[in-house]
């Protein structure tokens, strides 16, 4: 699915190239088969190298698919349903994308987002709880050093009709998923599983990148 043309436009430091790129094949396959076919075997080889230029490759690599994913954040069933879903990356975390997957995958499905990004404060998230009363909230972590248990587990007891769901290669890392699984929180290891705490769409696909 145009893996070399995503990682010759990165290599040429073209983000507007990468993007463009990217929303064609959203258009053509849709986010799902985009995310696990194309953007997730480019950033696995990009992130291969350790050099000075492979990591600005790396960079303008994941940028361009941000922005892909963001222009590809369009319904095309309809009006979007009531059903919105909180995105965050917790405290500290700085790799979202993932999240942008899932949002661009949902608005395909007709669910909203409230996307809140990178390094989301548990007082900023307990906020954003309260004002949009989402019914479903995935938590983002990348590294063991973000998977705070301790914070998502008060935030998700404080806000009982909402579904907290842990995200993430993080999570697992820590060792905190059989805490979490204990207290009735679904560890998400997939955009499969992602997509179906949000709404039921049984179709397998990996999220991490």
């Amino acid at each position: 699915m145009r893996l070399l043309d995503l990682l010759d436009a990165a290599r040429d430091l073209d983000s507007g190239a990468v993007a463009g790129i990217v929303v064609t094949l959203t258009a053509r396959h849709g986010v799902a088969r985009t995310w696990t076919g194309a953007c997730v075997p480019a950033l696995r080889r990009a992130g291969a190298g350790g050099g000075p230029f492979d990591i600005a490759v790396e960079h303008v690599l994941s940028e361009g698919i941000a922005r892909g994913l963001d222009l590809s954040s369009v319904p095309r069933h309809g009006d979007i349903r009531s059903n919105h879903v909180l995105l965050a990356c917790a405290p500290g975390e700085e790799h979202d994308l993932p999240l942008k997957a899932l949002s661009a995958a949902l608005f395909e499905w007709r669910i909203g987002t409230f996307p809140l990004g990178a390094d989301v404060p548990w007082r900023a998230l307990r906020a954003a709880t309260e004002r949009t009363a989402a019914g479903t909230a995935v938590i983002w972590s990348q590294t063991a050093t973000t998977a705070d248990a301790a914070g998502l587990l008060a935030t998700a007891a404080d806000f009982p009709a909402t579904t907290f769901a842990p995200a993430g290669p993080g999570w697992l890392a820590a060792g905190v998923v059989p805490a979490l699984t204990r207290a009735g929180l679904c560890h998400l290891t997939s955009l499969d599983l992602a997509i179906s705490a949000c709404a039921r769409v049984p179709e397998p696909l990996d999220m991490e990148a």
